[in-house]
Order: structure tokens, then C-alpha cells, then sequence
């Protein structure tokens, strides 16, 4: 009797951790509205619960509108004794033109595992004017906090960033067919205040290396998933590092190896000069980093000593 109870409780317990690992693994995709103005904008939002966001496919290009950068969110909730909790990154799309547009069905790959989307119709109106919303204290105030509308007026500034974008090697100097190790990393300064947000990483790593990859080596791929930041110290100074690619590459001739001058566009965002506790603090902006050029010197084997 005891043994037959027993064995009940364990396929319960069981159970219990399965659906919770099954949970653990949900993530999803959101789609924006099927009709908005052509001065709003339109988003895709992907989402992962009980698990932290730790890579995801380029968001999808949509005809007739551009891309305007990511932001990211994240929630937890204690219902009855239960914690969940959520992650998601959305991106923004800011329609070129009136008229509708298809997004076609499409697959992105989201901590390791294909979602799919169905897809979607996007109507683009005319502008939608802003109603704003009657006050009869506002005559009281200079500036309504509560009306989305007052950011307008906000001013924001551009504050100075301390950071860059460096391409690096382990030696100076190699013979044909001897190894070298090659990273790009973006650093960050401890004491940066910019506010800084990598963006479309993937697509512009894919043009980035059909630069930096030599004609005449051969190349090994430590094949980077997940962009974490790494403490460092140069120059005295405190810095975190991000690898965005590391290789090893092996010449096959005696041609010296030049690196180009590569370019990684960030978001910057800017801050407001007078932030308030309501409406809009920071503004989205783009600046490009660039990387020195560096070079590899390659020598010819010397003579076989027999």
C-alpha cells in the first residue's frame, strides 16, 4: 500500500516538474495593430517567461517601413506563493509611406528555439491627430505632466560617451600556417554615463566580417551566442568588454594580413535636459564606433634544419 502511494506521489512530483520545464521553455511572438497613422509607429515583440532572454534571431524587415531600434522590458508577478516572471525585447517600425503592407509568415529562433509567426496585413492611414485631454487645472500649470503630448517641448541633451570599438589580435607576427587569435569587442568605460544599446547586432556582424575575414587564411569560428560583458582593465582605467567575434586564423602565404577600419552603429539614446518623473526622459539616437585599422605581419617558414 505504502509503496503503490509512494510511487502516486513521484509521478505526481514528476509531472509537477515537467509542466514546469515545459513552462520554463514558452516564448512567443507579438504583432502590432492592423491599421495605425502614418505618424505612429508599429512594433514586433518577442517574449520568453520564467527564463532570462539570452539570444534571438534579426527581426524581420518589412516593406514600406523602417526599423528604429529595440527596447527591452521585464516583469515579475507573485500570484498565491507563484513567481513568473517575463522578459521581452520590441522592436520598432516607423512607417516610410501610406498604404498596406504585407509581413509575411516568418520563423525566428528565440533562446535556441524556433517560433513561428503567421504574419500580417499593416494598414497605413493618413496622420492621427493627438486629442488632448480637457483639464480645468491645467491654465494652472505651464506644462500638463499628464498630457503625453507636453514631451514635445522637452529638450534633450547629448551626453558624452566613454566608450569604443577595438580590433585586436594575440600576436604581431606569425609564420605561414601559425595560428592567430582575432577579437572585436565593444568597451564600455565604468564610469560611462550615454546610456548605450546594441542594435541589429547580427545583420551588421554578417557585413562586418565579409571585411575583416582575410582572403588568405583560414579561419576557425568560436561561433559567439550570447553577448556578455567581461570586466577588463586598460590604461588603469576599468572598462566592460563585449565580444561581438573571436576567431583564430591560420595564413596560407607569406601576404601580410590587413584589418580594415570596421563600423558597429549603436543606440545612444539622449537624455533630457529637465527630466520628469512623467513623460519622456531620453530620446533614441544612433552613433557609429569605429575600430583601427591593424596589421599582421606574416614571415616565410624558415629553412627545414635537414
Amino acid at each position: 500500500m505504502i509503496p503503490g502511494l509512494f510511487k502516486k506521489i513521484f509521478i505526481l512530483f514528476f509531472v509537477g516538474v515537467f509542466s514546469i520545464s515545459l513552462q520554463a521553455q514558452e516564448a512567443s511572438i507579438a504583432l502590432g495593430p492592423g491599421e495605425i497613422g502614418e505618424n505612429q509607429a508599429w512594433t514586433i515583440t518577442i517574449t520568453v517567461k520564467n527564463e532570462r532572454l539570452k539570444n534571438y534571431d534579426d527581426f524581420p524587415d518589412i516593406e514600406g517601413f523602417r526599423k528604429r531600434g529595440t527596447s527591452s522590458s521585464s516583469n515579475t508577478q507573485i500570484v498565491n506563493g507563484q513567481i513568473s516572471s517575463s522578459q521581452s525585447i520590441t522592436m520598432t517600425y516607423v512607417p516610410a509611406e501610406q498604404g498596406t503592407f504585407t509581413l509575411r509568415p516568418f520563423k525566428m529562433k528565440i533562446n535556441g528555439k524556433e517560433v513561428n509567426s503567421k504574419g500580417t496585413t499593416i494598414k497605413v492611414g493618413p496622420p492621427v491627430q493627438r486629442q488632448r485631454r480637457r483639464d480645468p487645472f491645467r491654465s494652472l500649470f505651464n506644462r500638463d505632466p499628464f498630457d503625453s503630448n507636453s514631451n514635445e517641448a522637452t529638450e534633450f541633451v547629448d551626453i558624452k560617451d566613454d566608450a569604443f570599438l577595438a580590433l585586436t589580435t594575440n600576436k604581431k607576427e606569425v609564420y605561414v600556417g601559425e595560428g592567430f587569435t582575432t577579437t572585436l569587442s565593444f568597451y564600455v568605460a565604468e564610469n560611462n554615463r550615454a546610456p548605450l544599446q546594441f542594435h541589429e547586432l547580427g545583420k551588421q556582424l554578417s557585413e562586418i566580417l565579409k571585411k575583416v575575414r582575410p582572403e588568405n587564411c583560414w579561419e576557425e569560428n568560436f561561433n559567439i551566442e550570447n553577448i556578455n560583458g567581461e570586466s577588463v582593465t586598460i590604461g588603469g582605467k576599468r572598462y566592460t568588454q563585449y565580444k561581438v567575434y573571436q576567431g583564430v586564423f591560420y595564413p596560407l602565404n607569406a601576404e601580410n594580413i590587413v584589418f580594415p577600419t570596421v563600423g558597429l552603429e549603436m543606440i545612444k539614446y539622449k537624455v533630457a535636459k529637465n527630466p520628469s518623473f512623467f513623460g519622456q526622459n531620453r530620446q533614441e539616437d544612433f552613433k557609429t564606433f569605429y575600430s583601427r585599422e591593424k596589421t599582421v605581419t606574416v614571415n616565410e617558414l624558415p629553412p627545414h634544419p635537414l
